[in-house]
């Protein structure tokens, strides 16, 4: 009996451990965003991620946040997530070449988890700038801001925006 508790107890501990996720990290196929951003002049943020990277697994969370899915409509801007050990197709915003996700990190010397980059219409998807690691969601609510209102063309940095008090 005594067997049979411990075997019990150490079952449920193990599941317990487990992730549950109410859908597998890399879902969405990063092309269904990549594509229509670019046929409908979005800006897009390519959120490049691994598999085992915790700080990717919080990232994703907020980008779930009510508040920063606001921001993003608000700024006209679409989030894809890439995966950089991956081997499903995306278009590269900058060539418009269809590539395996892992070339595509591999395109953006990607080294770091995650690895947020920017691509803007106006500058016909050329790789604006990349962030490398976490961003909480406060920040990532200002990044969407900073590029919703342009400030980009009047301030030399987002850092510098921050500085500023997210004045232009």
């Amino acid at each position: 009996m005594k067997k049979f508790l411990v075997t019990g107890l150490t079952v449920l501990y193990i599941s317990s451990c487990n992730k549950s996720t109410s859908e597998p990290k890399f879902a969405v196929d990063p092309n269904s965003v990549i594509k229509p951003a670019i046929e409908t002049k979005k800006t897009l943020i390519v959120v490049f991620e691994s598999e085992t990277c915790q700080y990717c697994d919080k990232l994703n969370r907020d980008l779930k946040d009510l508040k920063l899915r606001e921001s993003l409509a608000k700024n006209n801007v679409d989030v894809a997530i890439v995966d950089v050990n991956g081997k499903r197709m995306v278009t590269d915003p900058e060539s418009k070449k269809v590539m395996e996700e892992r070339s595509l990190a591999s395109v953006y010397r990607v080294t770091g988890y995650p690895t947020i980059a920017v691509f803007l219409p106006e500058k016909d998807y050329q790789l604006f700038g990349v962030i490398p690691g976490y961003m909480p969601k406060e920040y990532f609510v200002r990044l969407t801001n900073y590029i919703g209102t342009k400030c980009y063309e009047k301030v030399r940095s987002f850092q510098e925006y921050i500085e500023k008090g997210e004045q232009c």
